[in-house]
């Protein structure tokens, strides 16, 4: 075997290594922020943002991250917005993600028994304070086995956004 040639190559693989990393600790990163958001929305059923929130959710987990990456690679250039194959990764794995922690963390409220609510309350906390130091460490835990099956899942789904690069060799230019 020559040798050579994997020391040739090594520092390529270290370099994409270390793209797929950031990809992956800003799309997991961006996902649980979109997520824990959406989730808030619609568990206290804000009006309109919850509708919006669950049309949100309905249109990311029911398309391909593959078709949503050639939406943001190929269709937003049409409109005047260009973003890099690695911005577009990040891009795509935070909306697929936030959408599936968003039902992570949703189910995790409900599951935080109403009495929870009302106790904080009465003996003097905010609203916030109640969902802050009371009702987000409960949904967390309870949450907390989904949101690793999740985190496993968009780091496997991230290899579809692997496929950017290789597109631009086979299409024509973006502008």
């Amino acid at each position: 075997m020559d040798w050579s040639i994997v020391e040739q190559y090594l520092p390529l693989y270290q370099k994409a290594f270390f793209l797929t990393l950031h990809i992956a600790v800003w799309g997991i990163l961006g996902s649980f922020l979109l997520g824990l958001i959406v989730s808030v929305i619609r568990h206290y059923r804000v009006p309109v943002f919850s509708q919006l929130a669950t049309a949100y959710i309905e249109l990311s987990r029911n398309t391909p991250l593959l078709i949503q990456l050639f939406f943001l690679y190929f269709g937003l250039p049409r409109i005047g917005i260009v973003l890099s194959s690695e911005v577009c990764a990040t891009v795509g794995l935070i909306f697929l993600g936030g959408s599936y922690m968003a039902e992570s963390f949703r189910s995790g409220l409900e599951a935080v028994s109403q009495t929870q609510h009302e106790i904080g309350l009465a003996i003097g906390l905010t609203p916030f304070q109640v969902f802050r130091y009371v009702v987000l460490p409960q949904a967390t835990a309870v949450a907390l086995p989904s949101f690793s099956a999740n985190v496993i899942f968009l780091i496997k789904k991230l290899l579809s956004s692997q496929q950017l690069p290789l597109l631009t060799l086979c299409t024509s230019p973006r502008t």
